[in-house]
C-alpha cells in the first residue's frame, strides 16, 4: 500500500494503483488527504521522509484494519456454516407494481458495481417472476426478478415524456420489414415492435400523444 497508492512524479503524478485499475483507491479521507503528496523516487530525501510517514500512518491505522478484518471473516464462517447446515433459506426478493428498480448488468472490473444507472418502474409482475418494466420514455422491457435490484430513494420523476424514447439501431417495421425512417416508426408500449406510422391501416400522421399500442398486441 504505501507504494502502489502513492502518486508518483514519474509516472505523471499517477498511482500504480490508478494505473493498474483505471481509479483511485477508495480510503477514508483521513488517510487519502495525508496521502495525497506526490512522491519524487528521485529525491531520496524526499522518499525516506514519505516512507517514515507512511509507516507511522500504518501503524496507526492497521489495527482497526486488521480487527475488521476478523470481523468480516468471522461474519463469512457463520454465513458458510449456515449454508452448509441445511437452514440456509434464499431470499426471494419481492418487487409490487410501481416500484422503482435497477436492471443488474456485467460490471467492467471487480471493482465496479453490477447495477445499472437506468431507472425502470414496475408496471406489471408476472406468475412466472417475470416483470414488465417501463422507463420514463414509456419503452417496455422484460426482465426476470432475479435480474433487478431495488431502488430506494425518493428522488424518482414518475412523470412519462414520450418524446425521450429512442428507435433502437436496426429496429424493423413489422408491416414492411424495412429499419429506414426510424423518426417515422412507433414503437408499441407493449410487445415493443416497430410500426412505421405510413404502413398502418389506416396510416398515422402525427406521433400520438401518450402510449400507444400496436394493432398485434390490441387484437
Amino acid at each position: 500500500m504505501g507504494y502502489r497508492f502513492n502518486r508518483q512524479a514519474f509516472l505523471a503524478s499517477f498511482s500504480p494503483y490508478f494505473l493498474l485499475y483505471g481509479r483511485d483507491p477508495d480510503l477514508p479521507t483521513s488517510i487519502r488527504r495525508e496521502s495525497s503528496e506526490v512522491v519524487n523516487l528521485d529525491d531520496p530525501n524526499m522518499w525516506v521522509r514519505v516512507c517514515s510517514q507512511r509507516a507511522e500512518l500504518f501503524c496507526r491505522v492497521m489495527p482497526a484494519a486488521f480487527e475488521n478484518l476478523a470481523i468480516a471473516q468471522h461474519r463469512d464462517t457463520l454465513r458458510y456454516a449456515t449454508i452448509r447446515g441445511g437452514g440456509y433459506r434464499l431470499s426471494i426478493r419481492r418487487f409490487h407494481v410501481g416500484d422503482y428498480v435497477y436492471l443488474q448488468q456485467t460490471a467492467p472490473t471487480t471493482l465496479d458495481v453490477t447495477a445499472g444507472r437506468t431507472i425502470l418502474r414496475v408496471r406489471e409482475v408476472l406468475p412466472s417472476g417475470v416483470l414488465l418494466l417501463e422507463g420514463r420514455d414509456g419503452v417496455v422491457w422484460k426482465d426476470h426478478v432475479r435480474n433487478c435490484a431495488p431502488y430506494h430513494l425518493s428522488n424518482v420523476d414518475g412523470t412519462m415524456d414520450p418524446s425521450l424514447a429512442v428507435v433502437r439501431a436496426g429496429l424493423r417495421c413489422m408491416l414492411c420489414g424495412s429499419a429506414g425512417q426510424a423518426a417515422r416508426m412507433l414503437v408499441c408500449d407493449r410487445c415493443s415492435r416497430g410500426w412505421h406510422m405510413l404502413c398502418l391501416t389506416p396510416p398515422i400522421y402525427v406521433i400520438p400523444a401518450g402510449r400507444w399500442v400496436c394493432p398485434r398486441c390490441t387484437s
